[in-house]
């Protein structure tokens, strides 16, 4: 049974609502065959895809008659099974893979309808499947719910947000798509002074109207709840209740990433309510889940091999490649992109390819973003439409992104236009040393042109505008966002001496600077603090800890942004 759709170039919240957008499914109460409209309940009501379900012998057989076909790749219709009332099925392609289930609702069931969940790139969401004489799916309608979500949180006092959000909530009563109004609610009831029996009934109103989508929304609706209100310790004895009945919740098949969530969860709730052997406990255990999904994780991501690169072909090329990738670990289209950058990592040698991993607040808040990498951002001005965004020496290439399952083509892709650039000769000669002297980086580093910088045959030429910029690196962060990645690798803390850097004077410049770690992370602590404050990060905060850190040093003509030199060094304890 095949079912096809075809992907849309999404922005990153869209692609967001997309992602709910990418489930189907097929069944009925009594009688299942016929024509069934799947609609998505993610914050509005979105038709997806029209099916018609046939019985073939007893057994039930899918065919698609009309679907969203800018919304998803390629799929292929699986597993398709009725029993009883109860109806599910996959949706797999090169790039998804996507689960419906649903069933008649429990209380007051509706004749012609089944409700449920689709779960699509870990992320699960209510839907409604429904029978239909149409063949065709309506067009996408603006979001009216969200368009209120994101007119309402721009309001700048606490209680006047809360009033508007329930006045939305009591206007939406009953509506699955209320979850974004819920969570932003819980979110500002802290600072908005909402007592905390307000706030338990609001858990337990959203609880009720999650109920006729079956458990699994159910648990997802606790868990969201639980997620919100762990950042402020106010609500701490509701919280860690909540918390408890999500880790009980939990199904012993479980994947390896849910259970860590939940567990971690429970551990902070824990300890904000002050139950200090209830948190030792649930830390015990997050500990040793985190250690098995670190495991886990390095095993199975990249998802395919790498080859290591077998030497330049030219005479004299020479250049290193620095790509600067801007990504976000709330971004859902970074993830190919993230893991084939992690990929080039082990393809080549320091002196062929450096990798500058920038964090931005995009499509949400990040806490690896810092003024720095924002600046950066800014360096590139209109270049920089979103993320994931990439620039090979300065140049944008290689756009777009994807899922998991189209990581292995963007590192083919991006691996080309590496192989590419490698055949050049660096117009800037670049040296770095980099030494930890206590708590403290002492940077030096040199840059010149060379001699055929501007050379008459190829027609290359720098302007007077060179600059030498430095950028403090740590290897690799354990952070699990939204896109649920759980390590970012080469991740730009900083740019010490500024991201303007030095201009060259006659070709040559030089730099001497020593970083102190302690005031860089009390600058990285402030600023993420002050960040919380417009926008609240949805997980903890992972730990500032610098480890394996290295410095790149790298030559920018600032007339066209061409990257004409870099070279990298890893930070080296120094000898007495």
């Amino acid at each position: 049974m095949e079912l096809s759709f075809s992907r849309r170039t999404p922005t990153a919240w869209l692609l967001a609502t997309l992602c709910l957008l990418a489930t189907t499914s097929a069944q009925a109460a009594d009688e299942p065959t016929g024509k069934w409209k799947l609609v998505i309940l993610a914050f509005g009501a979105d038709d997806l895809a029209v099916v018609d379900v046939q019985n073939d012998d007893g057994k039930p057989k899918g065919v698609l008659l009309d679907w969203q076909k800018k919304m998803i790749g390629d799929v292929a219709l699986e597993n398709l099974k009725v029993e009883g009332n109860a109806v599910s099925f996959g949706l797999k392609g090169p790039a998804v893979a996507i689960q419906f289930a649903g069933e008649p609702a429990a209380e007051n069931p509706k004749e012609g309808t089944l409700l449920g969940t689709v779960k699509f790139m870990n992320e699960i969401f209510p839907a409604r499947l429904e029978k239909t004489q149409d063949d065709k799916v309506g067009e996408p309608q603006p979001n009216p719910i969200m368009q209120d979500v994101l007119k309402t949180v721009r309001e700048h006092g606490p209680k006047s947000r809360v009033k508007k959000l329930q006045e939305l909530i009591t206007r939406n009563a009953g509506a699955p798509s209320s979850q974004a109004l819920y969570t932003q609610l819980l979110v500002a009831a802290p600072e908005a002074g909402v007592p905390a029996a307000e706030v338990d009934n609001h858990v337990e109103t959203w609880l009720n109207d999650a109920k006729p989508y079956g458990k699994t929304w159910t648990d997802e609706v606790r868990l969201k709840a639980v997620k919100a209100l762990t950042q402020s310790k106010n609500y701490a004895e509701t919280t860690l209740k909540l918390a408890q009945e999500a880790d009980k919740a939990v199904p012993p098949d479980a994947a390896l990433g849910s259970r860590v969530v939940i567990v971690g969860l429970l551990a902070t709730a824990a300890k904000n309510a002050g139950k200090a052997d209830l948190a030792k406990d649930a830390e015990a255990r997050l500990a040793k889940l985190e250690g098995e999904l670190d495991a886990e994780y390095h095993e199975k991501v990249p998802p395919f091999k790498t080859t290591a690169f077998t030497g330049r072909k030219k005479a004299g090329a020479d250049r290193v490649v620095v790509l600067e990738l801007f990504t976000g670990a709330q971004c859902p289209p970074c993830i190919a992109v993230d893991v084939a950058f992690d990929a080039l990592l082990k393809t080549y040698k320091s002196t062929e390819f450096i990798g500058l991993q920038y964090h931005l607040h995009i499509p949400g808040p990040d806490p690896l973003t810092n003024t720095d990498s924002i600046a950066r951002q800014n360096y590139y001005g209109e270049e920089i439409q979103g993320t994931p965004s990439t620039f090979f020496n300065g140049r944008a290439d290689g756009a777009g992104g994807g899922p998991m399952g189209a990581s292995e083509e963007k590192y083919k892709e991006l691996r080309g236009l590496v192989d590419e650039l490698l055949e050049k000769k660096a117009r800037v000669d670049v040296k770095v040393s980099a030494k930890l002297e206590g708590d403290k980086i002492a940077i030096t580093a040199e840059a010149a042109k060379t001699a055929d910088a501007d050379s008459p045959k190829t027609g290359e030429r720098t302007s007077n505008r060179l600059s030498l910029r430095l950028a403090l690196t740590e290897e690799s962060i354990r952070y699990v966002g939204g896109n649920r990645l759980r390590f970012h690798n080469h991740v730009v803390r900083a740019f010490p001496g500024g991201p303007e850097g030095k201009k060259l004077v006659d070709g040559k410049g030089r730099v001497e600077i020593k970083v102190s770690l302690p005031e860089l992370k009390r600058d990285l602590e402030g600023y993420l603090s002050q960040a919380a404050k417009e926008r609240p990060f949805p997980f903890p905060l992972p730990e500032i800890a610098f480890k394996n850190l290295s410095v790149v040093a790298f030559v920018q003509d600032d007339a066209d942004k061409s990257i004409l030199g870099a070279a990298t060094i890893p930070v080296a304890e120094a000898t007495p």
